[in-house]
């Protein structure tokens, strides 16, 4: 019999068009060999599900509540087999500053944070400015698609960038400003399979300008380069913290690691994405087809490795 998938996509988070974009892609790729359906995120998708009665679901969700742990743990109670991080590493993931605690615990390199919350602005900005000065980045504590980020690399309005941040998050991240390489680390770790990290790429963007949501997914307005032009050891350190990033916070199938790299070499890993974007414009996908891991082929190892580990049963003990 025929594999029925069921994609879910949507919903009414910031990133929810970036999701029906992924999600469209996945659903198309998925055609050719399983009987494959897009479900929308909405408070009717278990009702939906049981109608469909699928034998894996693809969440692929962007932001609240789809890549926070939310839909995982529904998945888990309804005892369908998924792609991607369970509900614990979902929950991490999604926390910037939560998942930077990991990642240090693991040995990898993380800057330093200062934790800023709604109704504490006027302390929280002498706080920042006593540690950081004025040249940092702001950032949604659990946002995505870089919406509400907000770098200062020339120091600036520093109350102005905290509102702003704060108007998509009522918790955010602040760090020091570094200047450097944006680089990004996929890892494919299917189930039963040997991990890896994809190859090492580079995002180039117009000079002045930074990753942000036009750049991301407006063809033309960034590159990726893959793999990047770094030195072998540099390329291979940054592979094997991505893996360990990932394992860190307990990710499986696939997620993606960002970072910074110096001049001088130094990396610092900024956060992990536990369900990478799947858009025509996204780096995950592109990194896949350079290590020769076609689109189509990619979306059906995913799916495959659902399907050997069956339900999280364990996650409802």
């Amino acid at each position: 019999m025929v594999t029925k998938v069921a994609v879910v996509g949507g919903g009414c988070s910031a990133e929810a068009e970036v999701s029906r974009s992924s999600a469209s892609q996945i659903t198309s790729a998925l055609k050719q060999n399983f009987d494959v359906e897009y479900f929308e995120l909405s408070q009717n998708l278990a009702e939906e599900l049981s109608n469909f009665t699928p034998d894996i679901v693809f969440p692929v969700l962007h932001g609240f509540p789809g890549e926070d742990g939310t839909v995982q743990g529904l998945l888990s109670v309804l005892g369908y087999p998924f792609v991607g991080s369970d509900t614990n590493a979902s929950v991490v993931s999604m926390n910037k500053a939560l998942s930077k605690y990991y990642f240090d615990a693991a040995g990898i390199p993380v800057l330093p944070q200062i934790v800023v919350k709604q109704g504490s602005l006027e302390a929280d900005i002498d706080r920042v400015i006593t540690s950081f000065g004025d040249r940092v980045v702001c950032k949604p504590m659990h946002g995505g698609s870089a919406l509400g980020v907000v770098p200062l690399p020339l120091g600036g309005d520093l109350r102005h960038a905290l509102s702003t941040s704060l108007e998509i998050d009522n918790t955010i991240l602040v760090e020091p400003f570094v200047e450097g390489r944006e680089i990004t680390v996929g890892v494919l770790d299917l189930h039963h399979e040997q991990i890896e990290a994809l190859p090492v790429t580079e995002i180039l963007v117009a000079k002045n300008e930074w990753y942000d949501y036009t750049n991301r997914y407006t063809p033309g307005r960034s590159e990726h380069l893959i793999p990047a032009e770094i030195d072998e050891a540099t390329n291979n350190a940054l592979q094997t913290a991505a893996i360990r990033a990932h394992q860190s916070v307990g990710c499986r199938d696939l997620s993606r690691v960002d970072f910074i790299l110096e001049p001088n070499g130094n990396f610092w890993v900024l956060e992990v994405n536990n369900i990478p974007g799947m858009t025509p414009t996204s780096l995950y996908p592109d990194a896949a087809q350079v290590h020769g891991i076609s689109f189509q082929v990619l979306a059906e190892k995913l799916v495959s490795s659902a399907s050997r580990r069956g339900p999280d049963l364990d996650e409802l003990d």
